[in-house]
C-alpha cells in the first residue's frame, strides 16, 4: 500500500444527472479500525465494509448535526456489527467478536458471509434532529453486507441502489472502497440498462483500489457512465467519546443506579466500545454526578 495515499470519497453525478455515485477509498480508515479492535482477517472485512458504507450514507445527510446508527444481527459467530456514521463521512464501529477467523471460501475470498450469517436484520437508524429518528430495515440477504445494503436502499428507502464494497486485508489492510450508484428520478430506460449492464465491472472494488486509487478508478470504472465530480471529502476513523459525554451518560442513569455504583464499587469504569478508552470515575467523581442527578430531579 502507499503510505501517501490518501483516503477519499467522491461524489458524482452520472450520464447527466439520471443517476448518481459516491465512490468511497478507506483504505487507512479500516486500518485504523483494525488497529483499534485487533481484528482478524474476517472481521476487519465485515467490519470494514459496513463502515464504507456507513461512510458514504453519511455523506448523504444534509446536517452539521445529523448521524445514522448501522446495526447488523445476522445470527452467526461474528456477533453484532454496529457502525455509526456523520454528515462528515467520519464513521466509528465495532464487531462482537473481533478474533472471528473461518476457513476462507473456495474461491479464496474471506467468509464475511458465513461470519455474520444471514438469519437477521440490517437496520439504519438516521438521528435527523426531530423529535423522532427514522428507523429503517430489511432481512439481510446474504451477510456479505454489499447486498444487503443494496436490499435496504430498494426496499426501505425505495430508491434502486448498486452497491460493491470491498477489503483486501494481509499482515494489514492493503486496499479498501466502496461504490454506490443510485438512480434518479425520471432516469430514462437507456440510462437504468447502462448502469445495470456494468454492474460486473465493480465487482472487484478492493482490487481496483488497490491498482488505481480513488481518482484513477473513476476512469477504470465510470468513465462509460460520463462521470461529473460535485464534490470531495475525507472519510475517517474517528470517535467523539470523552469524559463529559461519559458523565452525562451516568448523571442520566438517575439517582438509585449512582448510590448502589458507590455503596457497591467505590467508583467506576466506563469502556467505549468504538475506541477501547477507559474512564475511571473515583467515589468523590459519583458523588458529584450523584449531586448533579438529584439537582436535576428537583428542578
Amino acid at each position: 500500500m502507499d503510505v501517501l495515499q490518501m483516503d477519499g470519497m467522491y461524489n458524482i453525478s452520472l450520464l447527466g444527472g439520471q443517476a448518481r455515485a459516491i465512490l468511497i477509498e478507506g483504505t487507512q480508515m479500516v486500518e485504523r479500525a483494525r488497529q483499534t479492535h485487533k481484528l482478524s482477517r474476517t472481521a476487519t472485512a465485515a467490519l470494514g465494509r459496513t463502515l464504507m458504507a456507513t461512510s458514504m450514507m453519511g455523506s448523504m445527510l444534509k446536517g452539521e448535526n445529523e448521524s445514522l446508527t448501522v446495526t447488523i444481527k445476522g445470527g452467526g459467530p461474528i456477533g453484532t456489527v454496529l457502525t455509526v456514521g456523520k454528515s462528515d463521512g467520519s464513521v466509528k464501529g465495532y464487531v462482537g467478536n473481533p478474533d472471528i477467523e473461518l476457513p476462507r471460501a473456495a474461491n479464496g475470498k474471506l467468509p464475511v458471509g458465513a461470519a455474520v450469517g444471514k438469519d437477521g436484520r440490517l437496520t439504519v437508524v438516521k438521528d435527523l434532529g426531530l423529535r423522532e429518528p427514522y428507523i429503517g430495515m430489511v432481512n439481510l440477504v446474504s451477510g456479505e453486507i454489499a447486498e444487503d445494503f443494496a436490499m435496504y436502499f430498494t426496499a426501505s428507502e425505495q430508491v434502486p441502489s448498486l452497491v460493491s464494497l470491498g477489503v483486501l486485508v494481509g499482515e494489514r489492510v492493503e486496499a479498501a472502497g466502496g461504490l454506490i450508484i443510485q438512480m434518479m428520478p425520471g432516469a430514462s430506460e437507456a440510462a437504468i440498462q447502462s448502469v445495470e449492464s456494468s454492474a460486473g465491472m465493480f465487482m472487484d472494488i478492493s482490487g481496483t483500489m488497490r491498482e488505481y486509487h480513488l481518482k484513477g478508478a473513476v476512469t477504470q470504472l465510470l468513465l462509460h457512465l460520463e462521470p461529473e465530480i460535485l464534490s470531495h471529502s475525507v472519510p475517517a476513523y474517528r470517535c467523539d467519546c470523552s469524559r463529559e459525554r461519559v458523565e452525562r451518560a451516568l448523571v442520566s442513569l438517575g439517582r438509585e443506579e449512582l448510590e448502589d455504583m458507590i455503596r457497591e464499587q467505590h467508583g467506576a469504569e466506563v469502556d467505549c466500545h468504538f475506541c477501547n478508552k477507559r474512564y475511571r470515575l473515583s467515589e468523590a467523581d459519583l458523588r458529584d454526578l450523584l449531586e448533579r442527578a438529584t439537582n436535576r430531579r428537583s428542578e
